[in-house]
């Protein structure tokens, strides 16, 4: 009875396995944009689960599949998930370094006999350093979005799976488990683990991706479809934020700016022009704020720039750089070059003002002082 148990564990973890290879081929037809990592994480899924059946066949099929193939699946199959979680987060993590680890790893498992001690080392050795640089990689993605607290909560079980195989490794160093197969106590715990490490790892990633849905609906309700700067409810939620904030001694300033002749604009190049032209402009400022900055399109071709504890000089130069980089970076339309200019207008919040309205009155009046001044100015409220 004992000595199949290790069997028994094998053959459920391939099911599981295999369960999550369709659910993740599922997700990847019904999640609009997550199709690439749900693939890769199907098929890292499905590898895994043919490693396993690989070992669950040694000494009935041929030697070559069952060790040296089933090792090489295993390898594959985390070079996968290393590659899947970068996706998820929308980034592209080059595939170079994985396929060369890949390629060491199954020289050294060639050169080593067939059903050697080393085999599993070398296995583990690549899964773990593979599974610790995918956790660590989506710790530094997931502090771009949260805490750093929260952030290494959120990729603690990744951790936790590069933890159990660098364990495993160095039960294989000290001569323990070696054969997967035998029914000792090693063993057997180990392919517990493995059901719960499946489990884990695969729980965590399909809260990645849910957590990516939630974060890219949210985007989608606080930036405009056309810039993708903050929108006009967006913005001012951010500014009455700010604004609670100014009796406890933090300032902001506030810099209200529109687009010069921006009829001309769409009349010279139309309405598709005009477009590229609100789109150059927000590529323009975004390169000239700082990253607690923030931009909104308040409507049409009117913007406004949120500067946390900005204040007046400070709030003057931002916007003339703004103004002067603008000047200096002229759009490329089609076969057309244009110069854009925009009237710059900025207010410094007043801890005598009960509302944000004010503060964005005053930035607004003084952009209207630029614009009759001659345009293409900066003014103060």
């Amino acid at each position: 009875m004992l000595e199949a148990l290790p069997l028994t564990l094998l053959a459920a973890n391939m099911l599981f396995l295999l369960a999550a290879t369709l659910v993740w081929a599922a997700l990847g037809r019904v999640l609009s944009g997550s199709q690439r990592p749900a693939l890769l994480l199907a098929l890292a899924n499905v590898l895994l689960a043919a490693s396993l059946g690989g070992i669950a066949l040694r000494g009935i099929a041929w030697d070559l599949l069952s060790f040296w193939a089933a090792n090489m699946m295993a390898i594959t199959s985390f070079v996968l998930i290393r590659q899947a979680v970068p996706a998820i987060m929308d980034e592209r993590a080059p595939w170079w370094p994985s396929a060369l680890l890949l390629g060491i790893a199954g020289s050294a498992l060639a050169l080593v006999p067939i059903g050697s001690d080393w085999m599993p080392i070398i296995n583990f050795s690549a899964m773990g350093l593979l599974m610790l640089v995918c956790a660590g990689d989506a710790w530094r993605r997931l502090r771009q979005i949260a805490r750093n607290g929260l952030a290494l909560a959120l990729a603690s079980p990744l951790f936790l799976v590069a933890g159990l195989l660098i364990l495993r490794l160095t039960m294989l160093l000290s001569g323990h488990g070696t054969r997967l197969r035998d029914a000792d106590g090693a063993n057997v715990a180990w392919l517990w683990a493995v059901l719960v490490m499946s489990l884990v790892l695969n729980a965590t990633l399909a809260f990645f991706v849910l957590m990516r849905l939630i974060l890219h609906i949210r985007r989608l309700t606080e930036r405009d479809a056309l810039t993708d700067a903050l929108n006009r409810r967006a913005f001012g939620e951010l500014l009455a934020r700010e604004h609670g904030q100014l009796g406890r001694g933090r300032g902001y300033a506030l810099v209200v700016l529109d687009i010069d002749h921006f009829k001309r604009i769409n009349d010279s190049l139309g309405h598709a022009g005009g477009d590229a032209a609100l789109r150059h402009l927000v590529q323009v400022l975004q390169g000239c704020m700082r990253e607690a900055d923030h931009l909104g399109r308040l409507g049409g071709e009117e913007f406004g720039v949120l500067l946390p504890l900005g204040d007046l000089s400070g709030a003057l130069c931002a916007a003339e750089r703004m103004r002067s980089a603008l000047l200096a970076k002229p759009l490329h339309w089609q076969d057309q070059s244009l110069t854009l200019s925009a009237s710059f207008g900025v207010a410094v919040a007043a801890v005598a003002e009960k509302d944000p309205d004010a503060v964005m009155l005053r930035a607004d009046q003084a952009m209207y002082r630029a614009k009759a001044a001659g345009r293409n100015r900066v003014e103060f409220g």
